[in-house]
């Protein structure tokens, strides 16, 4: 039987550095020039989102707005694993807040707020970042395992309502975590149940954890593996901001995760890039690496964005 360990036993651990609300300005320094996740603690609780954002506030406000959930997750284990089509389903948001309160898992994931028409009104990034946000997105949910992965661009996470619990990895880590060679931004591991037997590497990963309550606000920067999981009803809010990974970056971190990876990348890049190749997309995922280097390449009007 596969090796499964629930008490986080194995590696080195410590929790992200807290900073008090009072500490927002370095807080803010940080968000531009730190190269570690920090959070502060609080330092949202006077956004109108947190008294505002409910499951409930959701239904009766935006009750018949279409949203593409995904649905029937996946207990434990990479959700990666799982095809995006078995997951994903189009409904009005009112029958998601009523399957998001029965106690089934579901998610609504990584949507544009700005299709949910006013709510820029309830929360405030400009303190902490620069002018020019890339995107901002909203999460809704519950019981939830966002899978270990790594974004392109800073960000900057906010907890909103309900709790998460936050897993996250330096870049190096990236040759303990295994990543599929069709999705490198994407890990094998489920790192709260770890499989050791199949991923023995993750045994010596350092990792970061934390219990992000409402109002906390969570940076981390560009690269850094991060997994985030809720046993209950949870709304969050994140912002990628900055300069996104180059091909350089990236391809360093593929050499670091194992060059037998590019096998893959490359023949992606001519299966699906080059020969048009229909493809079955990960749950939570992008299109495959090697297409959407050939995209970047070769048809930037078509890039999809990654994550």
């Amino acid at each position: 039987m596969p090796v499964m360990n629930k008490e986080k036993s194995y590696g080195l651990q410590s929790e992200v550095e807290r900073l008090d609300a009072e500490d927002s300005e370095r807080f803010a320094a940080l968000c531009q020039e730190s190269s570690q996740p920090v959070i502060l603690s609080g330092g949202a609780l006077a956004w109108p989102a947190l008294e505002k954002w409910t499951p409930d506030y959701f239904r009766r406000r935006f009750a018949s707005q279409r949203v593409r959930p995904s649905l029937q997750l996946p207990a434990y284990g990479a959700p990666y694993f799982s095809t995006e089509k078995h997951h994903r389903r189009e409904m009005y948001l009112s029958e998601f807040i009523d399957i998001l309160e029965s106690g089934d898992a579901c998610y609504v994931d990584q949507t544009d707020v700005h299709s949910f028409s006013g709510l820029e009104e309830d929360y405030c990034y400009q303190q902490f970042i620069s002018p020019g946000v890339n995107f901002t997105s909203l999460w809704i949910g519950s019981k939830t395992r966002s899978g270990l992965h790594y974004d392109n661009m800073d960000n900057l996470f906010v907890q909103v309502y309900g709790e998460k619990k936050a897993i996250l990895l330096a870049p190096q880590e990236a040759r303990n975590l295994y990543p599929f060679g069709d999705c490198i931004s994407k890990s094998r591991v489920d790192p709260e149940r770890p499989d050791l037997m199949h991923y023995p590497r993750f045994a010596k990963a350092k990792t970061l954890t934390a219990r992000l309550q409402p109002g906390d606000i969570l940076f981390f920067p560009r690269g850094w593996w991060h997994h985030f999981s809720s046993t209950g009803p949870s709304i969050s809010l994140s912002c990628w901001y900055g300069a996104p990974l180059t091909i350089a970056e990236q391809a360093r971190g593929v050499n670091l995760a194992g060059r037998h990876l590019w096998f893959r990348i490359l023949r992606d890049f001519l299966w699906h890039g080059v020969l048009g190749r229909a493809y079955n997309q990960r749950l939570f995922s992008t299109p495959p690496t090697g297409k959407l280097l050939y995209d970047l390449l070769f048809a930037p009007k078509r890039l999809t964005k990654t994550e």
